[in-house]
């Protein structure tokens, strides 16, 4: 039996959680496609995609055989999470969160690496209303509080969650997942 079931999974957490790069080692290990929900939602200079138009992406992509997915766009819940056979929740300290979002945002304006539709991030961006680690504090409990309620709760009750809380847990997923040949489990 498979540590993960279905080929189709999705990768939560709060912002700087390491949904991304989780994510793509995971597809590259189970050789499925990878889809980062903000490159399908963020368009050039920073501008959002209509919500019609993000859910029709969306949609495209979750109806297709596999996938790994990370995002947290609770408007399309009912596409990612409703659609995916596994849910691998990052549940990240607030320290840990807050300490990786404001490196990540710091490394970013230096390298001026550019992100999704070629937008970079900005010292201008980071100290705004909108800033990255503003909306990471902002959003942190409600996330966390998000995903304890809908594991505990009925609507998703058919997924296979798993959470991995620590260091030592995610160690273990993948130890586990390096020396199985069977993965995947339907």
């Amino acid at each position: 039996m498979g540590m993960i079931r279905g080929r189709k999974i999705l990768v939560v957490g709060a912002n700087g959680s390491g949904k991304t790069t989780f994510a793509k080692k995971l597809s590259e290990r189970l050789k499925i496609t990878h889809y980062e929900l903000d490159s399908i939602f963020w368009k050039a200079d920073w501008q959002e995609s209509a919500n019609g138009d993000f859910r029709a992406k969306v949609d495209e992509v979750t109806q297709t055989d596999s996938w790994v997915i990370d995002g947290n766009y609770s408007r399309n819940q009912d596409l990612t999470i409703g659609r995916a056979d596994t849910i691998i929740w990052l549940d990240v300290t607030y320290l840990k969160m807050l300490y990786r979002v404001t490196k990540r945002s710091i490394h970013r304006i230096i390298t001026q690496k550019p992100l999704w539709h070629n937008n970079r991030e900005s010292w201008g961006k980071v100290f705004s209303k909108d800033s990255i680690i503003l909306f990471a504090m902002r959003t942190y409990n409600t996330k966390k509080t998000k995903y304890r309620r809908i594991i505990n709760g009925n609507e998703f009750h058919d997924k296979k969650w798993i959470r991995i809380a620590n260091n030592g847990d995610e160690k273990k997923f993948w130890r586990e997942i390096n020396s199985s040949d069977e993965l995947i489990s339907r």
